[in-house]
């Protein structure tokens, strides 16, 4: 007796990819790690599972997003939810390994169990660089630039990189709504956090739920998110912050990274970048500059690309410090993004042979055409299944082939074949010694 039929069901969250969706994601990918490549990221990878006490306690919501659970053997393990809590356990188990600075790339999947929304989701994947020792200034001018040339070379259009500082930050919560505010920073940060989902209004109520009354919230806000959307006004900042050495020396370092970062990044970027300190970045490890990014014209799906300086993040694992600076790339989210640009009515671009076969005989000279042009780096396909000649062309046609090489008993005689360019609707014969002399100039 044969079992019912199981109704295919995905989870909520998790995706699959069709090949049109995930040739998009892996040349996002490429040009990811080709531009992390040419700025010196070396590529690491870490296990999708560690133990449960190495992910924990870092601060913000994420303890409650973590997939925990107990494997065949009883230890308490859980997914990772993010590649930066993974790395701190990396650098220190390698510590004598490594040279320093150290500069990582690595991109993967991560896991939160979150509410999924639009380009938000259960399973998704990461690009990470990371700087772990060197100057702090230097290092964080260092990821910030990577990552603006990274997105620029995407094509994503205009796109704003908001950078703030948690040091400042804490100091000027301090300076407005008094030195009491340090027990319930964690608290206020988080409500922070969530200035541009809810807005000034509802933050505000949140923070006299508190204790604290609009004189003092007010004004706070007020420099925080600029109703024209501008930077900060970071005189007024330093201003409130008077006589507070150490905070003056962060916003001083913030101001110097804002003036080496814009000119490099010249008149034909497309990029933006824009100090503003509400950015605060919802993660507790982040010590100081923070950013976030956002598309122009895609504003509803949040940052993405995010991330800043954790100074103490390898202490649960070593006495050794190790500060870093580090950010990711949502290659999920920016894809969901890339694909709504996209009609999915425009054809895939012309690429690559397909070679038809006519008899049956002429199957071991399509294969070693299609094992030739693969050898020269070309793509190339051949029938599987044998079939008349208008068919193999329609799927030809179907699957964007530029050029259909026709093979038949006459062609394997002669040692020839029919070149058609599927683009230009050509087709002449060939011998195959003048088809290897032409290839370079069909590619």
């Amino acid at each position: 007796m044969s079992q019912p039929l199981q109704k295919p069901a995905r989870l909520k969250g998790f995706q699959d990819f069709l090949p049109d969706k995930m040739q998009v994601k892996q040349h996002m990918i490429a040009t990811i790690l080709d531009e992390s490549r040419k700025a010196g990221f070396r590529p690491i990878d870490t296990p999708a599972l560690e133990y449960t006490e190495s992910l924990l306690g870092v601060g913000g919501e994420t303890d409650k997003q973590v997939f925990r659970f107990l494997d065949n053997g009883g230890r308490d393990v859980a997914l990772r939810f993010d590649l930066t809590v993974p790395f701190a356990r990396f650098v220190t188990e390698h510590f004598g390994e490594l040279t320093f600075p150290f500069k990582r790339v690595q991109v993967g999947p991560v896991w939160r169990a979150e509410k999924p929304q639009k380009g938000r989701y259960r399973e998704f994947y990461q690009c990470d660089l990371d700087i772990i020792g060197g100057d702090p200034l230097l290092a964080d001018l260092e990821i910030l630039l990577c990552f603006q040339n990274i997105l620029h070379r995407l094509n994503l259009g205009s796109f704003t990189m908001d950078v703030g500082h948690r040091g400042v930050l804490s100091a000027l919560l301090q300076a407005l709504l008094g030195p009491e505010v340090k027990r319930q920073e964690p608290q206020i940060l988080i409500l922070l956090d969530k200035l541009d989902k809810i807005g000034k209004a509802a933050v505000q109520e949140s923070l006299a739920a508190l204790g604290y009354d609009s004189t003092r919230t007010h004004p706070l806000l007020a420099l925080l998110a600029p109703e024209d959307q501008e930077e900060t006004d970071l005189d007024a900042v330093a201003e409130l912050l008077q006589g507070n050495e150490v905070a003056l020396a962060q916003l001083t370092q913030l101001q110097t990274l804002g003036r080496m970062i814009r000119p490099l990044l010249g008149a034909e970027h497309t990029g933006l970048f824009r100090i503003r300190l509400g950015i605060v970045r919802g993660l507790g490890y982040y010590t100081g500059v923070v950013f976030e990014t956002t598309l122009a014209a895609h504003p509803e799906y949040g940052s993405i690309c995010s991330g800043g300086r954790y100074d103490h993040l390898a202490e649960r694992f070593s006495k050794q410090p190790l500060p870093g600076v580090g950010a990711s790339i949502g290659v999920d989210r920016l894809l969901a993004a890339l694909m709504e640009e996209t009609s999915t009515e425009t054809e895939s671009p012309y690429a690559g042979f397909f070679v038809a076969v006519a008899t049956e005989d002429a199957y071991p000279y399509g294969f070693q055409l299609l094992q030739t042009l693969r050898q020269k780096g070309a793509v190339a396909e051949c029938s599987l299944k044998a079939g008349k000649i208008g068919a193999q062309f329609k799927w030809a046609h179907r699957m964007h082939f530029r050029y259909v090489l026709t093979v038949g008993t006459e062609e394997v005689t002669s040692k020839t074949l029919r070149l058609r360019d599927m683009q230009a609707g050509t087709e002449v014969e060939l011998s195959l010694t003048h088809f290897w002399e032409t290839l370079p100039t069909l590619e």
